[in-house]
């Protein structure tokens, strides 16, 4: 495309790209629109994350958060997975359908492998979790520890009260990297 195209089509391009981002255009809004009072009283408060600190991978993992909002509009889950070596895991908010004033129950992932690599041993990993309002208001961060191993046990844990053990939020991705794939496979290493 020759740069006299790009400059009188580029404007139009990104435009649109707003236009439907912006909730105008098929589909309706991505995210939700941030509403209402914004500060430090008005910030949602995470009581407590539960979940089992030792899983095994291919198994089903429930990570379970018990939060509050003084104004009643929790909208927003954010679940950042991290594991030595990898840096962390870009993240995306789990989107509620209905803003909440509590949250009482679990976000569901899968510990599958993301690579081609086979797991040897332990993989050390760690989530953080925090939760947004329609106005932007974040939370603080709680993390939880965890490791994974291939034959590690199932997901059993009950959690203690206050945390709801039958209400699902939604499901996150965690891609697992294994040894192999962090450090490459034996093709691709100096002898």
């Amino acid at each position: 495309m020759n740069m006299s195209l790009r400059r009188r089509f580029g404007p139009v391009i990104f435009s649109a790209f707003i236009f439907i981002l912006a909730g105008c255009g098929p589909g309706g809004f991505i995210l939700p629109p941030r509403e209402g009072p914004v500060g430090e009283k008005h910030t949602p408060v995470i009581e407590a994350i539960a979940g089992q600190n030792e899983i095994g991978t291919d198994q089903l993992w429930k990570i379970y958060i018990h939060a509050t909002d003084p104004d009643g509009d929790i909208d927003k889950i954010w679940v950042f997975f991290s594991q030595p070596g990898t840096g962390g895991y870009p993240n995306y908010p789990l989107v509620l359908e209905n803003p909440m004033k509590e949250l009482n129950g679990a976000v569901l992932t899968w510990t599958r492998l993301a690579g081609s690599g086979i797991q040897s041993g332990l993989i050390y990993a760690s989530v953080e979790i925090r939760v947004e309002d329609r106005a932007g208001n974040m939370s603080e961060i709680k993390k939880l520890e965890f490791t994974l191993s291939s034959f590690g046990p199932e997901d059993k844990f009950i959690p203690p009260p206050p945390f709801n053990k039958d209400l699902v939020y939604g499901q996150v991705e965690f891609p697992i990297q294994s040894e192999d794939d962090l450090l490459g496979d034996d093709d691709d290493r100096d002898d």
